[in-house]
């Protein structure tokens, strides 16, 4: 009887050794898919601009190695926000961007990266007639962005995970950059 527990406990050790020993484990490697889907909170950092509010995201990539990741994201940042008696002022920016994502091994189940992206921006202003940031009207224009953030694979190909952005565009006028930033959580996934 003791050496079937003995026989079990070792089974189950090697076991839980052969699941941890991989830093790839419940991550992403070379020639899968990445999709991130994230809501968190947009601020623009400008003039003129009210409070911050609500922003989302989706971004699918493919990985090109273990590290690193090629794709698309698209989002919805409403980055000022503020109510003038009965009138409801808001600034929603929607960024379209192709990304390089670094992506760091630090567990068994947790990243770090770093991105690069760069795109268009649309923006769509509901201010009543002021500007925000040299933006009162609908265009789209070029900018870019980069973004830190950490990602925890719970369940082997789904996980969570915790962006900051920091987003900057050129303006009509050409005059300074929009800036804002974007604290966001993700779902996370991967596809082979």
């Amino acid at each position: 009887m003791k050496t079937k527990a003995i026989i079990s406990s070792i089974g189950v050790l090697a076991c839980l050794l052969a699941i941890t020993a991989g830093t790839a484990f419940g991550q992403a490697t070379g020639g899968q898919s990445v999709f991130h889907f994230g809501g968190g909170y947009a601020k623009a950092i400008v003039d003129d601009a009210g409070g911050g509010m609500v922003g989302a995201r989706i971004f699918a990539g493919k990985m090109l190695t273990n590290n690193l990741c090629l794709g698309i994201t698209a989002g919805y940042d409403v980055v000022s926000y503020k109510k003038v008696g009965d009138m409801h002022e808001r600034l929603a920016i929607i960024p379209f961007q192709a990304n390089a994502t670094f992506f760091m091994n630090i567990g068994t189940m947790m990243q770090l990266y770093a991105s690069l992206g760069g795109g268009a921006y649309r923006t769509l202003p509901h201010l009543g007639g002021r500007a925000v940031g040299n933006i009162d009207k609908a265009v789209t224009m070029p900018g870019g962005s980069i973004a830190i953030g950490f990602d925890y694979w719970f369940l082997l190909t789904t996980g969570i995970g915790f962006t900051f952005e920091y987003h900057m565009f050129a303006t009509p006028d050409g005059g300074d950059m929009f800036k804002y930033f974007v604290a966001r959580v993700d779902y996370c996934l991967i596809k082979f």
